[in-house]
């Protein structure tokens, strides 16, 4: 080691050691699930996600799902119940309206800001909610 450099050198790499060390450490990272059994719940502990969890499993606990506390596959749910309304109105839109219509239509939704204010104006009528 040089007075000038205070790191120290790195040894070279051991035989037979590869990415694949960290690849599997990342693989089993703990992923987020969408909704945490009751059990776990809870306890407030971590869930696996599976039906049963991991956590029940091994506590030999009843493992049991409420669909309706899952806040996030809901509003996905919501999502996509707008776009297919919005879908379905403007096929509809464009299978009935004479020219004039449809070229209004179409000036409208270009002329909103954003995709998801034309999805609101195709649903609801209006950009807003």
């Amino acid at each position: 080691m040089s007075k000038n450099n205070p790191l120290r050198e790195l040894l070279p790499r051991e035989k037979g050691w590869s990415m694949r060390y960290l690849e599997t450490d990342l693989l089993t990272k703990h992923r987020r699930v969408s909704l945490a059994c009751t059990e776990c719940q809870k306890r407030k502990s971590k869930c696996s996600g599976t039906n049963p969890c991991t956590t029940c499993m091994t506590e030999s606990r009843q493992c049991l799902y409420d669909p309706a506390r899952d806040r996030r596959r809901k509003a996905h749910t919501a999502e996509l119940l707008n776009f297919r309304v919005a879908l379905s109105r403007t096929a509809a839109k464009l299978r009935s309206g004479t020219p004039e219509e449809i070229s209004s239509l179409i000036q409208e939704i270009r002329n909103l800001p954003t995709d998801q204010d034309a999805v609101n104006y195709l649903v609801h009528g209006s950009p807003a909610i």
